[in-house]
């Protein structure tokens, strides 16, 4: 009886050891950087927007989207994106500098900017079929983005600008603004 039990100390040793070993891997494997999360967001507002047909020129032209300031998105997003598609054409991701480089966007992802900076983007690329994205930016909607992602409202991870969406010729599905917190040139609406 007693190597029996010799020999289950020692399983069941092994057996906490390994749980308790593998354990911080699990939990790491679950967890998600915000800027994981937010190129999770940003691929799925593009199965939920509905561009202009004439944006693309030929069926198999490749969706771009744009990341425009200094961040260390551009490389997360492309782990998180790899070998996916939106509406069944290849993305690109373009680190874009000038707002020539923007205008080429269907969407395209902002970080925080100096006012000045945010105004003359936004109003190069003003009326295009591009889906802005801001990155917590201050008052981002309210300037004439499309989409800001924010930590202001408790349930809502995001707010849209649908005027600005309408003059950039972007529907928006109805079961994305549902999901987020409806904002005008003016003020927000609750």
């Amino acid at each position: 009886m007693k190597p029996f039990f010799k020999y289950y100390k020692v399983i069941l040793s092994s057996f906490w050891l390994i749980i308790i070993l593998i354990t911080p891997i699990i939990s790491k494997s679950q967890q998600y950087t915000e800027y994981e999360l937010k190129a999770a967001y940003i691929f799925n507002f593009g199965k939920f927007v509905e561009w202009p047909s004439e944006t693309f020129k030929k069926p198999n032209d490749p969706f771009i989207i744009g990341i425009y300031g200094n961040n260390p998105f551009s490389e997360i997003f492309q782990q998180t994106i790899q070998n996916k598609t939106i509406q069944n054409r290849p993305i690109i991701i373009l680190n874009v500098i000038t707002t020539e480089e923007a205008s080429t966007c269907h969407i395209l992802f902002i970080s925080k900017q100096n006012k000045l900076q945010l105004s003359q983007l936004l109003q190069a690329i003003n009326n295009k079929p591009i889906l802005t994205v801001g990155d917590n930016v201050e008052d981002f909607c309210r300037s004439g983005g499309i989409i800001n992602f924010t930590s202001q409202y408790s349930q809502k991870r995001f707010e849209i600008n649908n005027k600005a969406s309408a003059r950039a010729l972007l529907i928006i599905s109805s079961k994305l603004l549902a999901l987020s917190r409806i904002v005008t040139d003016e003020e927000i609406k609750f």
